[in-house]
Parts: structure tokens; C-alpha cells; sequence
């Protein structure tokens, strides 16, 4: 493997900005290096997701390898040291938005793959850069998984170079509760509903949540919050919604966690509240809408699963020593194994507490290993070798 060309290309990727929503440049140049890497196929979906396909010799599974191309955002940009579109290779780390999550797996993926011998594996090999997974986990790989049917699926997010084999999924809902509005100058003849919220979040923090044996813990977050009327024109607001974050655990429903924050409102002595599962409304650069509730679930597959036994096999083949880990991020594995049920691990370098940070870096070992892993994963899926 060419490894000044692989960290050449993750640089590449970093210099052009894909921030949510705004990833064509990055397609076109994932697309135009699948191509100058001789992938069977390639094509740019309805979507905008980027699919490069790599064919044995005869027929055999469908291994379906996930890497999401767009980023969020630069914020706080003043408190960057580093340019972060750069791409500023330093200290054998690679800096920039997006180096870590995950444009550093989305080149390992496609150089990896590429060096799949195809005269000796039976099957294919599908590298999807998809879309929108910073607003929808899962909207956009749906796109490609109803295309492709694979039958296996690695998510590359990070892990450290390990297997996960299961992922806390998220769930994101809007509380408001009710007051009663009237003139700022007398409040007592009003309801402030900014009040009755206080006492509400704080029960949410109060929260002791449900523990997984393998995932952890549940977490809530409250991520968002609004009064009205907003500007407050001398007036005590009527209404106050936050927005709150659950990250989910296997067996959870819609149902106990509305129920969970409806005690809250209870014990809060806030009875007029309404409830409501959020919605993402995201429209990718070729225009194609997606219109989903904000409900991803958690997911866990075994560890004698077949398709954890002959990746970690696989690895081992090529030197790696991999353990047995959980994303406690979500992931776009909260539609393909989550919704789905298709077997799916996810593999990938950096660390999960280097995504969405100031002065965010991946290491180039880990970039280069997680090439070599991607290509061992495969081959040894679809009995390859080499």
C-alpha cells in the first residue's frame, strides 16, 4: 500500500469542507479516487452518497463498508489553532474538521478495499461515503442498503482499531411546558413557564437510568432551549420547550422514555406539558428530503456471531490484536443493525473523544492499520487472501 498516497488523500478529503448537507465536493473526489483505484463500479446515488464496488470472481455474500462524509461545524472557530480545512500533517497526526469523524476511515476504506485481490474472493465488497449521518443516522444508508441488500455491514466510525459489536442508540424529544402570559411589569398575575421548565430539567438530571451489561449506562442530555415569545417583549412567556437527548439501550420503546419524562414533569409540579418525539428534516446537496422521527436504536449482536468471528480472525491475520468494544456514540448501525437486523460490526481508527472537537487530529498509523483492516475484514469475510 501506497501510504503517502492514503495519507495524501485523507488531507485531501480534509481540505474540502463538507459540513452537513454540503458534501458534493468530497463526492466528487471520493468517486474520481475509486475510479483512478479501478473499483468495478462507481456512482454518485439520488441521494449524493459516493459507492464504489469491488466484484470477486464469482458469486458469493455482499459486505456493505459505511463511511460518512459529512461534519459538522467549526465552533468555537476563534478557539482553533490549527486551520481546520487545512489538513496540516504534524507530528505524524493529521489535523482538520473531519480528520477524525471520519474522513481518516472513509480513505482507509477506500484504499483498503481497493487492494482486495478480486481473483480470489467470492462476493463484493461495497464502500459507501454516505451523507447526512451528522443530522439522520441511517437516513442516507438505507439509500444504498435497499440498492445493495448486503448481507454483512462494517460501520467505520472509530474504535480504537477494535470490534464493536453493539452501539447505544438516540433518541432526541421536545418538552414544553405551558404558562400563562402576561405583562413582565406585574408576574404574579402570569404563570412564567421559564420556572416551571427549571423545575423540570432539573428532574431530568435527577434521573437514575437503566445500566446495559455491555453498552453502559443511559444518558439524558437537555441540548436545547426556547421561550415564547422570543424576543420576550416585556412579557412572562407562556410557553418553554427544551430539547432533550436520550441515548438508548437495548429493549427501551418510545413509550417508557415519554413516560420517563412525563413523571418528571409530574414531580416537578408541572402537569400542562406536551411531549413530543423530534423530527429531522435534512435535504442532502441533490436534493433529495428525508423527513424522519429522531428515534435511533440501540443494538448488540454476540460475540460468537459469524460475522465478529471471522473479522476478529481475520485481523488477527494481519497482526492486529483487536478487543471486543460498544460505540456510546450512534451511529448509522442504528438503521443497519438497529432497524434492520443485518450483522454489523463497526471498525475504525481514532477515538470516539476526538470527534466534533477543536484542533481535531487522526494519527497516521492509525489510518494506515485501519487500510490494512478493512482489506483483512474483507477477505476474510468473502475467503480472500493476501
Amino acid at each position: 500500500m501506497d501510504v503517502s498516497a492514503l495519507v495524501t488523500f485523507t488531507q485531501e478529503l480534509i481540505r474540502r469542507p463538507s459540513v452537513l448537507g454540503n458534501e458534493g465536493a468530497v463526492a466528487e473526489l471520493v468517486a474520481e479516487r475509486m475510479r483512478a483505484l479501478q473499483f468495478d463500479g462507481v456512482e454518485i446515488d439520488r441521494a449524493g452518497n459516493v459507492i464504489g464496488v469491488m466484484s470477486g470472481s464469482s458469486s458469493g455474500p455482499t459486505i456493505l463498508l459505511d463511511a460518512h462524509m459529512d461534519t459538522v461545524d467549526v465552533f468555537p472557530a476563534t478557539a482553533w489553532k490549527r486551520e481546520p480545512f487545512g489538513g496540516e500533517l504534524a507530528n505524524d497526526r493529521i489535523f482538520g474538521r473531519g480528520s477524525s469523524d471520519m474522513k481518516g476511515a472513509l480513505a482507509a476504506m477506500v484504499f483498503g478495499v481497493a487492494g482486495v485481490a478480486r481473483s480470489k474472493i467470492k462476493g463484493r465488497a461495497v464502500v459507501t461515503a454516505s451523507v447526512g449521518e451528522e443530522s439522520t443516522e441511517g437516513s442516507a444508508l438505507k439509500v444504498v442498503m435497499d440498492e445493495f441488500q448486503p448481507d454483512f455491514v462494517v460501520i467505520g466510525e472509530s474504535t480504537e482499531l477494535n470490534v464493536a459489536r453493539g452501539g447505544r442508540g438516540r433518541a432526541e424529544f421536545n418538552v414544553e411546558v405551558v404558562g400563562k402570559s402576561c405583562h413582565a411589569s406585574s408576574p404574579q398575575l402570569g404563570s412564567n413557564a421559564i420556572l416551571g421548565m427549571m423545575r423540570v430539567v432539573a428532574e431530568i438530571e435527577r434521573l437514575v437510568l437503566p445500566e446495559h451489561r455491555f453498552l453502559g449506562n443511559g444518558v439524558t442530555c437537555v441540548t436545547g432551549i426556547r421561550s415564547d415569545p422570543d424576543p420576550p417583549q416585556s412579557m412572562v412567556p407562556g410557553a418553554c420547550r427544551v430539547t432533550c437527548e436520550r441515548r438508548l439501550l437495548p429493549g427501551e420503546s418510545l413509550e417508557d422514555l415519554h413516560e420517563e419524562l412525563k413523571e418528571c414533569c409530574l414531580r416537578a409540579g408541572v402537569p400542562e406539558t406536551r411531549i413530543d418525539l423530534a423530527v429531522s428534516r435534512f435535504q442532502t446537496y441533490t436534493g433529495l428530503c428525508f423527513e424522519t422521527p429522531k428515534w435511533y436504536p440501540a443494538w448488540e449482536i454476540s460475540e460468537h456471531d459469524d460475522l465478529v468471528r471471522l473479522a476478529v480472525s481475520g485481523l488477527r491475520a494481519v497482526g492486529l490484536d483487536p478487543g471486543l468494544t460498544s460505540y456510546q456514540f450512534c451511529t448509522n448501525a442504528a438503521y443497519s443493525a438497529g432497524e434492520m437486523g443485518v450483522p454489523t460490526i463497526g471498525f475504525g481508527p481514532s477515538s470516539e473523544a476526538l470527534a466534533h472537537t477543536v484542533d481535531e487530529y487522526i494519527e497516521v498509523d492509525q489510518v494506515e492499520t485501519a487500510a490494512k483492516g478493512y482489506r483483512a475484514i474483507c477477505n476474510s469475510i468473502l475467503g480472500g487472501s493476501g
